[in-house]
């Protein structure tokens, strides 16, 4: 089981042939999903209202069919060349009272939360709170003196060392992440001081880093992690329909529940914040990140180093490297891409933005491997029309 994680889901999708994509692969997916054949022909030199015409007529029709089906669902939100194309949603937020998902509906991020969280810490940054070459130690004085070389750029970057918490989870183990708090892993942290690596060394994706993070946010600020992103961050930016793990549900929120079942996770309930943890809409986070590239959230220094390979060793097996924050494409690296993917459990999100196409997307979802062949072909569909594919 994959829980929190930036790779199984969402990765990076290979170009294919405008040809092959619009005739056969959407054929394959509505076989396996039951859903009528959607594609419509284009040809490759189309303007570009034709090729939005076509994403809107076919995105249009696999989301029907998602509420059609009566199951959990996805919500979708593409810019592209500073006009929003696209913003709509299918399927259900609750299967058993039927409650639809719409643009208010609150989606668990999963690790989509890194880049909200980093933002924050940048922001913090940007106004003198903190020094991105702080050790971890100041902050969190009771962790061992051994991490007393880790900075929060280290942490920032994937390139502490800490062991992440939710790496290699079985059944054997999956027990002991129920309930799990960020208190209670300082806890664990502070009698096993163990590293996989010396800080700055290497770069290796943790979860534990985030954690971390979220905590130095809360001793900066003087008020909880959920405080401080709620008073700093989404009410400025008028984001009502988000919050975090252990605030209190917001009196007009409407949750998407996992699998459209459970807010469970395989069982158990995570409470950990900082990599993951944030519940938010499709509305909400096209207003952060249209924010967060207008320079409302952090500075645009802080937005570049956020936005530029902390080092040269990759963070992902595929080759893509990290930032602050940021996952950043191995392919053609030149054209700035940026994103963060997240899973957990039913939970599935994505938030890209690559300025050489100028084309920014988020893809929501509560539905597991359900929905993650339609949400694919969503993918696919943006990718081969606007993402330099086609």
């Amino acid at each position: 089981m994959t829980v929190g994680s930036q790779n199984g889901f969402y990765q990076r999708l290979p170009v294919r042939p405008w040809r092959r994509m619009l005739s056969l692969l959407f054929v394959g997916v509505s076989a396996c999903m039951g859903l009528p054949s959607l594609a419509t022909e284009i040809l490759p030199n189309a303007s570009k209202q034709e090729r939005i015409a076509v994403f809107r007529e076919n995105v249009d029709k696999i989301l029907h069919q998602l509420h059609t089906k009566q199951g959990p669902g996805l919500a979708v939100w593409v810019e592209f060349e500073g006009e929003v194309i696209y913003q709509n949603w299918g399927g259900l937020a609750h299967r058993e009272q039927r409650i639809p998902i719409d643009g208010n509906t609150a989606f668990e991020l999963a690790s989509a939360a890194k880049p909200v969280t980093a933002a924050l810490v940048m922001q913090l940054a940007d106004i003198g709170m903190l020094k991105l070459d702080d050790s971890v130690l100041r902050w969190l004085p009771e962790l061992p003196a051994a991490w007393e070389t880790i900075t929060l750029r280290h942490l920032l970057a994937q390139s502490a060392g800490v062991p992440d918490y939710m790496r290699q989870i079985n059944a054997s183990t999956l027990m002991e992440l129920d309930g799990l708090t960020n208190d209670k892993l300082l806890q664990r942290w502070r009698s096993d001081p163990r590293l996989n690596f010396l800080p700055g060394t290497k770069t290796q994706y943790s979860n534990s880093n985030y954690v971390l993070l979220a905590e130095i946010i809360a001793r900066a600020c003087g008020t909880p992690y959920g405080q401080c992103m709620r008073q700093r961050m989404f009410e400025p930016l008028g984001m009502t329909h988000t919050r975090v793990e252990t605030d209190e549900s917001l009196s007009s929120e409407t949750l998407a529940l996992n699998y459209a079942a459970t807010k469970r996770t395989k069982g158990i309930q995570l409470r950990t914040e900082g990599p993951t943890g944030i519940y938010s809409s499709l509305s909400d986070m096209a207003l952060w990140l249209r924010a967060y590239q207008d320079g409302k959230i952090v500075s645009p220094a802080s937005q570049a180093r956020m936005t530029a390979p902390a080092s040269t060793s990759p963070a992902f097996e595929n080759g893509d490297m990290y930032g602050l924050g940021w996952v950043l494409s191995a392919d053609k690296p030149a054209h700035g891409a940026y994103a963060h993917a997240g899973q957990k459990d039913g939970y599935r999100s994505l938030i890209r933005v690559n300025p050489h196409y100028r084309v920014n997307y988020i893809l929501l979802s509560n539905g597991g491997d359900w929905v993650q062949p339609v949400t694919n072909e969503v993918h696919y569909w943006i990718q081969e029309l606007f993402e330099g594919s086609f």
